[in-house]
């Protein structure tokens, strides 16, 4: 019988944790990323993209963090006398199943259970995992291959600009990462992310700017400039526009709570 010990739907997490567990963690962990993360194994880094997930085994080595948000729905869970294996969902490596979304509803179900357990609670655990593992073995067969080389290289380029978002990254800098010219590169960026460098540069610089502004000894003035932002004016009127109050205002709310 499958038992549940720990799970989490869309759940949020400061982006500067990290998930850092070299003998793993004594459980098997189901992950569904909802935003890109950085995985270390233990021969290589991966960036998943959102909508990927990852099937850990319980000594599995553990070392993930997130590129900008980190949000993620996992189940941490005990196989007894069976294995998730026998589903031939593959573990420990990043996989893509075809619909995200109908596994993120599963463990939406689970976590209700498993949060307010009712009457023969463990066998409906038992059996909602099964689905779970089920489902994403259907989706696994659909879903596409592991990235190609070229996505592998923009992926690389893109953390190291998202993890270094306080750096000065015009265009130029940018396409030398990948050795491309400008149109090239922009358009390869967004049929890969969906965005444009510059967006997600700015998103990252305004989560590092809401964390750095949780600590009240931090003047907001350095909190921009920490985050790569020249002008205090800009930073101000661009984080108003994001957050609809002041980086002050923001600040002081956030000390508050």
């Amino acid at each position: 019988m499958y038992s549940v010990h720990y799970c989490e739907f869309s759940k949020q997490n400061p982006s500067t944790d990290v998930i850092y567990r070299p003998s793993g963690s004594g459980d098997w962990l189901f992950l569904l990323f909802l935003a890109p993360m950085s995985v270390t194994f233990t021969d290589h880094m991966e960036i998943a993209e959102a909508g990927s997930c990852l099937l850990y085994s319980p000594d599995a080595y553990q070392n993930y963090h997130a590129v900008g948000n980190f949000r993620n729905s996992y189940v941490h869970f005990a196989a007894g006398e069976d294995s998730p294996v026998s589903y031939g969902i593959p573990q420990n490596c990043i996989f893509y199943p075809a619909s995200p979304d109908s596994i993120n509803r599963q463990i939406k179900t689970l976590q209700a259970e498993y949060l307010a357990p009712s009457p023969h609670s463990e066998e409906m655990t038992d059996l909602l995992l099964r689905q779970l593992l089920i489902t994403t073995s259907r989706l696994v067969e659909k879903g596409r291959h592991p990235a190609d080389p070229l996505r592998i290289q923009f992926q690389q380029a893109r953390l190291t600009i998202l993890s270094r978002c306080e750096e000065n990254w015009d265009i130029q800098r940018m396409c030398t990462l990948v050795n491309m010219g400008k149109s090239q590169f922009y358009s390869y960026y967004r049929r890969f992310f969906n965005a444009s460098p510059k967006d997600e540069l700015l998103a990252a610089r305004m989560d590092r700017a809401k964390n750095l502004l949780t600590n009240e000894a931090m003047q907001v003035q350095q909190a921009a400039a920490l985050c790569g932002f020249k002008s205090i004016c800009h930073f101000t009127r661009y984080f108003r526009a994001v957050c609809g109050c002041t980086p002050g205002e923001y600040q002081h709310q956030a000390i508050r709570r």
